[in-house]
């Protein structure tokens, strides 16, 4: 396996992982399908591809280990993100449950200090570290199985 494009394409796929995942309104569509984390496996192991330019492509074995630590690497990437965008989506999602008429004490109606956002940030990081890696590893598997070179004869 070829080290320096497994790297760059873990780096790459889960920097994108991280930052749809975790961006506002893009983070509800993640909470509902982990479509980012299936997506991060997938670009994985397509840039793996991409980068060996011409080598041999990622086994299934190999595909699920990209999207795997892809994951891992978006978790981290996200935790971040989301701490950072937090003070810009409590307003936004005040204002969308206001739009909405829901009412009662929702948990984003009210502004979060830095220790909410830190252990809401560190709290999304344990839970997207289990969940991505393993969207990532099935969605690695599956397209390094769907992309594999065809048998030589």
């Amino acid at each position: 396996m070829n080290t320096r494009a497994f790297i760059l394409s873990i780096l790459i796929a889960g920097l994108i992982t991280g930052v749809l995942g975790n961006l506002p309104l893009l983070n509800l569509i993640n909470c509902a399908l982990c479509i980012f984390a299936w997506l991060g496996g997938f670009l994985a192991v397509l840039f793996y591809k991409r980068f060996q330019h011409g080598g041999p492509v990622a086994t299934p074995g190999q595909g699920a280990g990209l999207g795997a630590l892809t994951g891992l690497i978006g978790a981290f990437v996200g935790a971040v993100v989301y701490a950072i965008t937090s003070p810009f989506s409590f307003p936004l999602f005040t204002s969308l449950a206001r739009f909405l008429q829901i009412e009662g004490d929702l948990p984003f109606t009210r502004g979060a200090g830095l220790w909410e956002i830190v252990a809401t940030a560190f709290f999304f990081l344990i839970v997207d570290a289990i969940l991505y890696p393993l969207f990532g590893a099935l969605a690695g598997l599956i397209t390094a199985s769907i992309i594999k070179e065809p048998a030589t004869s």
